[in-house]
């Protein structure tokens, strides 16, 4: 993992992450639930913090626990990642706890799948 080019891609997805997470959490919340007890401060809070608390996990602590790939890693970590991000959206944004779920769970496929969508179609690279 001493490759500065894994670093690169480590910061260049979790910009991505965060940007497509957060994105997310504020349409379903503001968009579809039309929830206007949770604030835009608060929400933009929530998809910064949580993915600076999370994605590095993916990248390093996990590969390195586990002493396997990071591609490997992720079959443990994203379920992980998927039920402590949900359970931050419950008490930080003091959403019920299926809508919490739902968060993690749309923001976290959306995340997963854009990122190698737009990569195979040459619309994403890493810096």
């Amino acid at each position: 993992m001493s490759d500065i080019a894994y670093y690169h891609n480590f910061v260049t997805s979790l910009v991505f992450t965060i940007v497509v997470e957060t994105c997310v959490i504020f349409a379903i919340l503001k968009g579809f639930l039309r929830n206007r007890e949770v604030s835009s401060k608060r929400l933009l809070f929530a998809g910064i913090f949580v993915n600076f608390a999370t994605v590095p996990y993916v990248w390093f602590i996990i590969p390195g626990v586990m002493s396997t790939s990071s591609a490997n890693a992720l079959i443990i970590s994203e379920p992980v990642v998927f039920v402590i991000e949900a359970i931050f959206y419950w008490f930080v944004l003091e959403v019920d706890l299926k809508t919490a779920l739902l968060l993690s769970l749309v923001a976290n496929a959306t995340s997963y799948f854009l990122g190698p969508l737009l990569r195979d179609a040459g619309l994403w690279i890493y810096w």
